[in-house]
């Protein structure tokens, strides 16, 4: 979307917790922030999708150590939603697809994310972090 256009709203930032329990919560309320600006089949890709990427960020970064955090920011455009996993970085892993095994409980995290989200992508930096970023499609819902 061009600078300018159309209208962009900040879906905000939430800070997650570091433990995997508490991660499918975490993801609800990051939707529920959400509801009533995108569909419920939108909103239930995206609680799959943020809940898959921040469990990831939290099983192979640094973000699980005591004090760790994962930062997820939202950005919200006529037609796009855009989200960002910040994590505190691995110096020995980085996102890849993987291929699991049909009987593997783990590992389809970033597949479901390349089959459902229209883009997405990551980078990492010594002194930030990782990001995974994804993009969703939406059709805003009108206003009554």
């Amino acid at each position: 979307m061009r600078r300018g256009a159309g209208r962009r709203r900040d879906g905000g930032v939430r800070r997650l917790p570091h433990r995997r329990g508490d991660l499918p919560a975490a993801a609800r309320l990051l939707t529920a922030h959400l509801d009533g600006q995108a569909t419920a089949e939108t909103l239930e890709t995206l609680e799959l999708l943020v809940s898959e990427v921040v469990t990831n960020a939290v099983l192979h970064s640094d973000s699980a150590r005591p004090g760790g955090l994962v930062t997820v920011r939202v950005g919200l455009g006529d037609s796009l939603i855009h989200i960002e996993v910040i994590d505190d970085g691995s110096a020995t892993s980085v996102p890849a697809i993987r291929t699991a095994d049909d009987d593997s409980l783990t590992g389809r995290g970033l597949s479901w994310v390349n089959l459902l989200a229209s883009r997405w992508g990551s980078s990492r930096h010594d002194e930030t972090g990782g990001t995974v970023w994804f993009q969703l499609g939406h059709s805003p819902l009108s206003s009554h």
